[in-house]
């Protein structure tokens, strides 16, 4: 499996539990996204879930409408329960390792050939070197994304996960129109996975019995 190397992952897991910390007080286990970050170049299931927008996005999609639905009655700024803490972050991790390949130049592109699969090693190698070299702290990356925040409360005649899905498609296809080079792909990875962590976080805060949201 080709894959962004782990330290990679596990800086950009880093920095979102920062900002999940100071924005909502919410104190995800830091392990576990961190894991979460990794464990889809690790575990079986995972390997089988191929780390490209086209062959994954809809399990993405279902993933964070699924993580929403299961934390919609918690509280999750009071409560202490390792359990619901433990799940949520490890499923924002791997949320975040996928996102993340979606913004990285050769899973974009598709490098999956002989010939491009070393380039795709390489690039991946060398982008790791330029990230604990330059991007290792929250201070060294920008907001990139244009495309508007996904919100619960609009287009509930939609699925959460269609919704979901086309935000997902939007960002990338922005992406994909930005300049070529490291930052870029650092700058949306981390962009991307902190809007969807904020986007669940935030809906599960609000979310009430009210609500017809289409989950399934």
């Amino acid at each position: 499996m080709l894959k962004i190397l782990a330290n990679t992952h596990k800086v950009i897991a880093t920095i979102i539990h920062q900002r999940v910390k100071q924005d909502y007080n919410i104190n995800l286990n830091l392990n576990k996204i961190q894991w979460g970050s990794v464990c889809p170049d690790v575990l079986p299931y995972y390997k089988l879930i191929r780390h490209y927008q086209k062959e994954s996005i809809n399990f993405i999609s279902k993933e964070i409408s699924n993580l929403i639905y299961f934390c919609r009655y918690s509280n999750l700024q009071e409560n202490t329960n390792p359990i619901l803490i433990n799940y949520l972050s490890k499923k924002l991790g791997i949320i975040s390792h996928y996102l993340s390949d979606y913004c990285c130049y050769p899973h974009a592109y598709r490098m999956t050939f002989f010939d491009d699969m070393k380039a795709h090693i390489k690039y991946e190698s060398d982008l790791n070197v330029y990230v604990l070299s330059q991007k290792f702290k929250e201070e060294n990356y920008e907001y990139v994304i244009n495309t508007k925040n996904l919100d619960l409360f609009e287009n509930v005649d939609k699925k959460l996960k269609v919704r979901v899905k086309e935000y997902i498609e939007t960002v990338i296809c922005e992406y994909k129109n930005a300049p070529i080079s490291f930052d870029t792909d650092m700058n949306f990875a981390l962009d991307i996975s902190s809007k969807i962590a904020s986007f669940v976080i935030e809906s599960a805060l609000v979310y009430n019995e009210d609500l017809e949201i289409q989950f399934s």
